[in-house]
C-alpha cells in the first residue's frame, strides 16, 4: 500500500513538473504567404520553413515549439496559444490575413482582438506591411480600417494612396545601417554594418497626415539615408519595434525582400533579437544564440529557394 502511495505521489509530481514545463515552453506561430517575384526575392514559405528550421536546430529548441500556417488558421487556438506570431506575406490583394471571400477585414479584426488579449508578441517582415485590401493598389475603405490596425500594431504601414506621403520603394542598394546600440534588440550588433535590399521608405514622416508614432511608443533600430532623386536624402528606419497600448510588443521592417537578406550575420542577429524582445524574454548580451543561415541552407528549401544573381552578401 506504501509503494503505491509513494507511485502515485511520484506520477503527481511528474505531472505538475511535465505541466510547468509546457507553460514555459514559448509557442510561435508564423503564418505565410506566397512566394513571388522570382529569383531569390520574396520566398516566403522558404522563410517560414527558414526559420522554423534555425529556432528547432538551436540550442532553445526544448523551450520553444514553431507552428507553421500557410495564409491566417482556420483553427484559432494555434492564435491564441501563440506568445509570439511572425508574418512573412506579400501585400494588398496576396495578403497572408486576406479574407478575399468574405471581408478583407475579417482577420485583421479577429487577430487584433486576439493580441489585445494574449498581448503577444508580432513581428510583420517586408510587404507584409501593406495591408489586405481587395482591390490591388487602391486605398479602398477596407485597407483604410486595415490601415488603423496595423498602425496600432507597428506604428507605421506601407501605403499606396493617391495622397501624399506615399510610401516608396529603393530597389537593391547597398546601405550601411546605423545601429540603435540602446536598444536590447541591438545586442551583439556593430554600430554599423552594410547589407543589400529592396527597401520600402517614407513609412516614418514629418508632413500632415503623417503616419509617424509618438517617439516613446516607436524605437528605430536600424537606420540610414534614403531619398528620392531631386530630393534631399534623409535618415530613415527600415527596422523598428513598438511597444503597443494593450501591453505587447511589435516589430516591423521594410527590409527582408531579398532571400539572401537571411544570410547576414547582422540582420539576422536583429531578427533573433527581435523574436527574444517580443515575447518578453531577456535578450544576451551578445544576441540570441542561433547560427545565421548559410547560402546552402537558404537553397535547401525546394527548387523556388533561388539567391537573387546580383546578391551582394555583407558578413
Amino acid at each position: 500500500m506504501y509503494l503505491r502511495i509513494f507511485t502515485l505521489l511520484i506520477l503527481c509530481s511528474l505531472s505538475v513538473t511535465f505541466a510547468e514545463q509546457s507553460k514555459d515552453k514559448k509557442e510561435i506561430l508564423i503564418i505565410y504567404g506566397n512566394s513571388t517575384h522570382g529569383a531569390g526575392q520574396h520566398r516566403n514559405k522558404e522563410v517560414a520553413h527558414l526559420l522554423k528550421h534555425k529556432i528547432d536546430q538551436s540550442k532553445y529548441a526544448k523551450s520553444m515549439n514553431v507552428m507553421l500556417s500557410y495564409k491566417y488558421p482556420k483553427d484559432k487556438t494555434l492564435v491564441d496559444r501563440a506568445d509570439l506570431i511572425i508574418i512573412s506575406s506579400d501585400g494588398g490583394t496576396d495578403h497572408a490575413l486576406l479574407d478575399s471571400k468574405t471581408d478583407p477585414q475579417s482577420n485583421m479584426k479577429d487577430l487584433d482582438k486576439r493580441l489585445k488579449k494574449t498581448k503577444a508578441g508580432i513581428i510583420v517582415i517586408h510587404w507584409a506591411t501593406d495591408c489586405p485590401c481587395s482591390k490591388k493598389f487602391t486605398l479602398t475603405e477596407a485597407s483604410a480600417a486595415n490601415n488603423e490596425i496595423m498602425h496600432r500594431w507597428i506604428g507605421a504601414y506601407y501605403y499606396w494612396g493617391k495622397t501624399a506621403p506615399r510610401s516608396w520603394t529603393e530597389k537593391f542598394p547597398i546601405k550601411e545601417l546605423t545601429v540603435n546600440k540602446s536598444h536590447p534588440v541591438a545586442n551583439g550588433l556593430p554600430e554599423k554594418f552594410k547589407l543589400q535590399d529592396e527597401y520600402y521608405w517614407d513609412f516614418f514622416t514629418a508632413e500632415k497626415g503623417s503616419r509617424n508614432y509618438p517617439a516613446e511608443n516607436v524605437v528605430f533600430i536600424h537606420q540610414t539615408l534614403a531619398g528620392k532623386r531631386g530630393k534631399e536624402p534623409r535618415v530613415q528606419s527600415p527596422y523598428w519595434v513598438k511597444t503597443r497600448d494593450d501591453g505587447g510588443r511589435s516589430v516591423g521592417m521594410t527590409s527582408a525582400h531579398m532571400y539572401h537578406t537571411w544570410a547576414s550575420d547582422y540582420f539576422f542577429k536583429t531578427f533573433a533579437n527581435s523574436m527574444f524582445w517580443a515575447m518578453k524574454l531577456k535578450v544576451p548580451k551578445n544576441g540570441v544564440e542561433i547560427n545565421t543561415p548559410t547560402l546552402e541552407e537558404l537553397k535547401s528549401f525546394g527548387k523556388g529557394a533561388t539567391i537573387f544573381p546580383k546578391a551582394k552578401l555583407f558578413k
